[in-house]
This record gives C-alpha cells, structure tokens and sequence, in this order.
C-alpha cells in the first residue's frame, strides 16, 4: 500500500534531520578541530539530558523576562513606546540573565530587526529545518552542537501573540507610530510580514568551558 502524504512529509523530514546531524558532524571535523561525538570531551546521554532541560529552562526564563518588560512597557507607551525599550532594554536584560546562568544568551534570525542578531551559514540550515517542521506543524525541538569547547543550545522561537503583529505584522497590522520608529532606529529591519504561528527567530544559548 502506498505512503500517504503525510507520511511522505514525515519521512522527509525524518531523512532531513538525519542529514543536518551529518553536516553538523561533519562540520566539527574542520581547520579548529570541533569536537566529534566519538571524542572524550563529546556529551554522553545524560549530559545531553542535563544541558538540554538547562537551555529550555534559561530560555523560558529569558523569554519570561523580556515578554513581562515589554507588556509594561505597551500598557505604559503603546507599541511605539515598546520599540525604544527592544532597542535599549532588551539586550541588557538578556545580559544579566547571562551573567546569572554563567552563558551567553541570544535571540537570531533569518529576518532581524537587528544586524548582530543574524545567523551564521551553519545556524541557517537549524532555522530552515524548524522553519520546515513548523510549516508542516512537525515537533520542533531544541538542538545541542558540540564546537570545540562550546556547547551551543538551540530552540525556535514562534510568533504567538497577537500583540507582536504591531511590529512584526503585515503592512495593515503594523501600528504606524510604532513603524516610524522601527525604520528610524533600525533601516535596515527585515522583522516585519509575520503571521501568527511562524518561526520567528531561534534562541542560541552558548555554555562555554563545557565537561
């Protein structure tokens, strides 16, 4: 009997995964010597385990953190007001819950509103599966990559409130003050034409000095 679509879709995505491990692998075999699950320093089960409910739980609390500054900031300001605290509050928030959980925490994207958020070539192919999984409404879970004596943590980030359309929305979404406002502070901004339920970005969180 033949495979249904979505059992097609499921395999492919199953096959794609796989691949981007392969890649990833075969990446930390380069000029700097990345480490290799096969090598003494490589995580073992548990480790992985630990690292894994570690980076959710940082990410939960950084998110937490941010979503409750900016509803205040809304209720205070409007969505206007909301932009001038991404631009000067967001990244020291996130940098006192780095110093407090001894990482390095940070949000990218494909599409960034700013230019240091950007993703690198091999964080491009992480995005674009979880793109693909959500797409398909597939289980996107965080992923660990072992580089040298790093160990990065990846976890999607979806657009799921309403309100987050007011500057990351479509073209009749978008609150104008708040627009003005982006385009002044970043001209450059390709954060904007989500819909609910998109990939919006990736949380990386970076444990130096790993075991």
């Amino acid at each position: 009997m033949g495979r249904s679509m979505r059992e097609i879709i499921t395999l492919h995505f199953h096959r794609f995964y796989c691949y981007l491990f392969f890649l990833l692998m075969l990446g930390a075999v380069g000029c700097q010597k990345k480490t290799t699950a096969n090598e003494k320093s490589s995580l073992d089960s548990l480790q992985r385990h630990h690292y894994t409910a570690m980076g959710d739980s940082i990410s939960i609390a950084a998110q937490q953190a941010l979503m409750k500054q900016l509803m205040t900031a809304i209720e205070s300001g409007g969505p206007e007001y909301a932009v001038n605290f991404c631009n000067e509050r967001a990244m020291p928030i996130t940098d006192s819950l780095s110093n407090r959980y001894n990482c390095e925490i940070k949000r990218i994207a494909l599409r960034n509103r700013n230019p240091n958020n950007a993703l690198t070539t091999e964080e491009k192919i992480i995005y674009d599966v979880y793109a693909q999984l959500i797409t398909t409404g597939a289980s996107a879970q965080p992923q660990l990559v072992i580089n040298q004596k790093e160990l990065l943590f990846y976890k999607p980030i979806v657009l799921g409130m309403p309100a987050c359309l007011q500057c990351h929305g479509k073209p009749d979404q978008l609150d104008p003050k708040a627009y003005v406002a982006i385009q002044s502070k970043y001209p450059d901004d390709k954060a904007v034409n989500f819909s609910l339920g998109e990939l919006r970005g990736m949380w990386k969180i970076t444990f130096h000095n790993m075991p």
